[in-house]
């Protein structure tokens, strides 16, 4: 079953709402980039942070609107056809989700400027994720959701920890704060969908840093900027869960 041409437009608002989000997202990650001369990488390019935030927003409203075939309605995270999803619990999960999309696009910009993810933009991800699926899993008695959410994040901001003890030149803990998020994300989706992300995401970065020795523009010790990746393959990860 396909939405129907107005619920299509919706994509289409997120996309401009996007847009919008980005303009001040932009303005945040000139912030905490550069600052005291750090930079390691090029300013975004112009446009470049509100094309992005509105891909993402736009994608994620397209996903969340086109249900399986076998379901009769659509489907946001972690619902099956058939369970009642009330408006309250639809809406913490829209929040969440777009939210985290939100300062995972800041987060991804700031980092590849200055190798750095910064704790205030790491604990905003986390609490704008975290609390609105709590009132999402009260709202529809998702309790057992909202465990594997807090699981997740568990799980995925101590596997980081573990590579950052392993190679901290390689890891930071900002990269551990921000895999907080990620992991209450992901694991509110389930634990197959918690795996992919962080596979996905290991896998893009190194594919990347593999592309850059590979070019000798990097060598085996070089910092490389981990949270954009972690960023592309947990949104790969929920994409494909919704």
């Amino acid at each position: 079953m396909s939405p129907s041409v107005p619920l299509l437009l919706l994509p289409a608002l997120a996309a401009l709402a996007g847009l919008a989000i980005g303009f001040g997202a932009r303005r945040v990650v000139a912030r905490h980039s550069g600052a005291g001369g750090e930079r390691h990488g090029p300013r975004p390019a112009a446009g470049a942070v509100e094309a992005v935030t509105a891909a993402v927003l736009a994608a994620l409203a397209l996903r969340a609107l086109w249900p399986d075939a076998a379901a009769e309605t659509a489907a946001w995270p972690g619902v099956q056809p058939g369970a009642e999803v009330t408006t309250v619990g639809r809406a913490g999960e829209l929040l969440a989700f777009g939210w985290l999309a939100v300062v995972a696009v800041t987060l991804s910009f700031v980092d590849a400027a200055v190798h750095r993810l910064p704790d205030g933009l790491t604990l905003a991800a986390y609490l704008g994720t975290a609390a609105p699926l709590a009132v999402s899993a009260l709202a529809g008695d998702r309790l057992g959701d909202l465990l594997g959410a807090g699981l997740g994040g568990l799980a995925l901001a101590g596997f980081y920890l573990v590579l950052f003890l392993v190679n901290p030149a390689g890891m930071g803990l900002g990269d551990v704060k921000f895999a907080a998020s990620l992991g209450t994300a992901l694991g509110w989706l389930g634990w197959d969908t918690l795996v992919a992300g962080a596979f996905l995401g290991l896998l893009a970065g190194g594919l990347y840093g593999a592309a850059l020795m590979a070019v000798r523009r990097a060598g085996r010790k070089s910092e490389i900027p981990f949270g954009p990746f972690m960023a592309v393959g947990a949104l790969a990860a929920v994409l494909t869960a919704l």
